[in-house]
């Protein structure tokens, strides 16, 4: 890791290096250009200044022979001159005489563009730069040249003088070389300090690592006891909430048989009565048993749609959520009788889980409704289920007209031991847990909301 930090510290050192570089020769450049532009300039202004002033002063003593002799004479640099072209296109004053000997008018660079003619028009324009590429023998490379032109109307001159960018690249070729070598000089620097760091930093390891893995362990240990305490935790509640919820099916149960059990005691007690009386024949005889296997299987089912509730699941199945919400209504019918059940299918799709936890969940919403049609004494009572698809999942809604829950206390339904009911019996367990049941066992979700006179309950899975 260090060793990774020190060669990408070094890399962007060295890139910015040579951001800066890049900045640098842009400016050298630019401010070569610029200054040389202001030079060429000024000397042309001279030379024009001085002819000007030999023909305005002394036109009668001094011959155009006698400027341009003059105008040779002056000393620049070794790549600076002056040059002198007649508006005809004949070149008086050229570093390379071969151009004095022909008129030039069509001379051009490698480019085709016309340079004599280009001149001509700026000095007949008054003035102005041009660029082009310098033909050879007038520099020691063919590049780009800028020279600075001005006409002398009265002789028909144009007079100029040229500069080529170029002439800064040894300077930038330098430059780069001293980078190059700060580079290398930094490169080095980092190397040896990253050796000294990683030896550093291996004493350090060495010294504290077996500090740092019992931290470690001790830290990992923690998190291992605290999360089998809320598992276990998780587990007892689980368990306190099935057994609230099998004690409440247990009471709608008893009360369920109460009335069944009546009939097959009336109905024994028929046929104890007629025997007395001789009148028990074959047909009141089978009449009887028959109204016994009938309430009997009655019975039957009871027992199968309530254990089926206790069985310990151990492998999820493919279910219908129509089917398991059905099973719930049969086990809680006794409780039904005076609520107005409306089941709507929509599309029923099959889920993939354990389904006496689905069942839990959907017995504790409509238990719930249950108790809130006592506790607010509604008339009319009613329940409105909603079977449908959305999303590729199941979406169950299950609504009912008990005049909702309060808004303070939407956010904290789903919390462990919260209540709404007064009863001291209340747990608050059963929306907990259905909501663990939705979420972590079968990774779906559950909301809930206030809906015109009730509460809706969404089941997403």
């Amino acid at each position: 890791m260090l060793v990774f930090f020190s060669i990408t510290t070094t890399t962007l050192m060295i890139q910015y290096n040579n951001k800066q570089l890049l900045k640098e020769i842009k400016y050298l450049k630019n401010n070569y250009i610029n200054l040389q532009k202001e030079i060429i300039k000024k000397e042309v202004l001279k030379v024009h200044a001085m002819i000007s002033y030999e023909y305005e002063n002394l036109k009668h003593l001094i011959t155009k022979e006698d400027i341009l002799k003059k105008i040779e004479s002056m000393k620049y640099d070794k790549d600076g001159y002056i040059f002198i072209i007649d508006y005809e296109g004949n070149f008086l004053i050229n570093i390379e005489k071969s151009f004095i000997e022909k008129n030039q008018i069509n001379l051009k660079d490698e480019t085709g563009f016309m340079i004599t003619k280009e001149i001509i028009k700026i000095a007949k324009e008054k003035e102005g730069y041009l660029s082009y590429i310098g033909l050879f023998g007038t520099h020691h490379n063919q590049s780009e040249k800028i020279s600075y032109i001005k006409g002398f109307d009265t002789w028909k001159w144009a007079i100029g003088y040229g500069f080529h960018p170029s002439d800064i690249e040894p300077k930038i070729l330098k430059r780069k070389l001293e980078l190059q070598e700060l580079n290398n000089e930094l490169v080095k620097k980092i190397l040896l300090t990253n050796i000294l760091l990683t030896f550093i930093f291996v004493i350090f390891f060495i010294l504290f690592s077996k500090n740092i893995q019992n931290r470690f362990d001790n830290y990992q240990k923690k998190i291992r006891n605290k999360k089998e305490k809320n598992r276990q935790k998780d587990e007892i509640i689980f368990h306190q909430s099935k057994m609230a919820t099998i004690g409440e099916l247990l009471s709608i149960i008893s009360h369920q048989w109460r009335q069944p059990l009546a009939q097959i005691n009336a109905v024994t007690l028929d046929m104890y009565m007629d025997q007395k009386q001789d009148k028990l024949g074959e047909v009141e005889l089978k009449k009887a048993i028959l109204d016994i296997e009938t309430t009997t299987q009655y019975l039957s089912n009871t027992i199968d749609d309530f254990s089926r509730f206790f069985v310990q699941e151990t492998h999820k199945v493919d279910f219908s959520p129509n089917v398991a919400i059905q099973e719930c209504l049969n086990i809680l019918s006794p409780s039904l009788r005076h609520i107005e059940i409306k089941v709507n299918i929509l599309r029923d799709v099959k889920i993939n889980a354990y389904i006496t936890l689905y069942q839990q969940v959907i017995l504790t919403i409509i238990t719930n409704s249950i108790d809130a049609f006592a506790s607010q004494n509604i008339i009319n009572p009613k329940i409105e289920i909603d079977i449908d698809k959305k999303d590729n999942k199941s979406h169950v809604s299950i609504s009912d007209n008990a005049n909702g829950i309060k808004s303070e206390n939407i956010a904290k339904v789903f919390d462990l031991y919260f209540s709404t009911k007064n009863d001291k019996k209340a747990n608050g367990l059963g929306l907990y847990i259905a909501k663990k049941i939705i979420h972590k066992n079968m990774g779906g979700n559950i909301m809930l909301e206030n809906k015109n006179d009730g509460v809706t309950f969404t089941i997403s899975v």
